[in-house]
């Protein structure tokens, strides 16, 4: 049997939840696991039952990845497939395209030999998709400023005055420039948004999605002094329904609030950050990268395939994403896959044998695999490359 089952790597970040991925794999330490990561990227590398790496797997045999995208990626698996388990609000962030990483990590070189901090983590570009497991409430991009300074006026009269009303020409302005106040206005703005929420009779919640408020509560809470907390009035919020995605291309700012959920993206951990943590922030080259444009988030279109499989559609050609529920599949193949069961089992078969995935587990699927059958018995999701 080809189809192999592969390790993933846990990532404890002070974000995550302590049960979900837990529940998911069974390996409960207490502490929250934020990231469950499959893959080659150096920084949370997939291995084989056997302790083989993926990467040394890939590069000693062409078929794995197809003699097409084995050319095409030089050898080099250019996805990367996650689970993310989210309790507190991540990072305003945003991601570099190619050509901003290749700039970006040449530029890094001396520092990364004198091991200073870095901003560039590889030379590759950052999209991503994502798709609920649980509901999943999210920031993503900007909103009409227009719109947005009408509802900082009514929110904080008196710094939106003062301090709002004088840097909100642009979103790019308005970003920046909070980002530069004196303290003093910053202090002051942060005490009027923090009395504002508390004695809104807005919900926090509304069904299981945070709403506004409920979203500067968190970010209020959990990064004290940090004039991020106003964005939830600046960006856009997104609630994704379990089985919805959201495609974010590079150079949109973005902060995943609250949830569970698969995510696929390029073979990249470029981060360029902008608040709301207590990693490196460089306002500098986040602003070099990022897109001020406001915008209007679409989810992802969804379609099914000849195998009847589900597709989460992007413009991506380096990464597609799939997933099935219970029934039986003759799938055509020919790419390389991981295929991951969130619920139940699965059951592959490919001449004459079978490999049988249970909750939690993820195996590899080479190219060569081609066709297969499956019978799944609750739900697996792939990551595919592209031919």
């Amino acid at each position: 049997m080809d189809i192999r089952k592969i390790t993933g790597t846990v990532k404890e970040y002070a974000w995550g939840n302590d049960d979900f991925i837990p529940s998911l794999i069974g390996n409960y330490t207490g502490r929250p696991q934020a990231e469950l990561w499959f893959g080659t990227h150096p920084s949370g590398e997939s291995h084989a039952e056997d302790g083989s790496s993926l990467s040394s797997l890939i590069a000693s045999d062409p078929s794995i990845l197809g003699p097409e995208a084995y050319r095409r990626y030089s050898g080099r698996l250019p996805l990367l497939f996650k689970v993310l388990a989210i309790a507190k609000p991540l990072s305003l962030q945003c991601h570099p395209d190619k050509a901003q990483a290749e700039e970006g990590w040449k530029r890094e070189e001396t520092l990364r030999k004198e091991g200073k901090p870095c901003d560039y983590q590889d030379d590759n570009r950052k999209a991503e998709v994502i798709a609920a497991l649980s509901p999943v409430t999210a920031l993503c991009g900007f909103r009409d400023i227009e719109l947005a300074k009408a509802d900082l006026a009514a929110l904080l009269p008196s710094s939106f005055i003062s301090s709002v009303m004088p840097i909100a020409s642009s979103p790019r302005s308005l970003f920046l420039g909070l980002y530069a106040l004196p303290e003093k206005e910053r202090e002051a703005l942060l005490d009027e948004l923090s009395a504002a929420v508390s004695s809104s009779p807005e919900p926090d919640w509304k069904g299981n999605f945070l709403t506004r408020k409920g979203i500067a509560s968190e970010c209020l809470r959990e990064y004290p002094g940090d004039i991020g907390a106003i964005f939830p009035y600046i960006m856009n919020t997104v609630w994704l329904q379990v089985g919805e995605a959201l495609y974010l291309q590079p150079g949109i700012l973005h902060s995943y609030v609250y949830g569970n959920g698969i995510e696929l993206m390029d073979a990249s951990d470029n981060v360029l950050r902008g608040g709301l943590t207590k990693k490196r922030v460089d306002l500098d080259e986040l602003g070099r990268i990022m897109s001020f444009c406001s915008i209007e988030p679409k989810k992802a279109r969804i379609s099914k395939t000849g195998s009847g499989r589900t597709t989460y559609e992007t413009p991506s050609d380096t990464f597609i994403l799939r997933s099935a529920g219970s029934g039986s599949y003759e799938v055509k193949g020919g790419r390389f896959a991981f295929a991951l069961a969130v619920e139940g089992m699965v059951r592959f078969s490919y001449k004459g044998e079978s490999l049988v995935l249970s909750k939690g587990e993820c195996a590899m699927i080479p190219a060569s695999v081609a066709p297969y059958g499956m019978n799944v018995r609750g739900r697996v999701f792939f990551a595919e490359v592209p031919v």
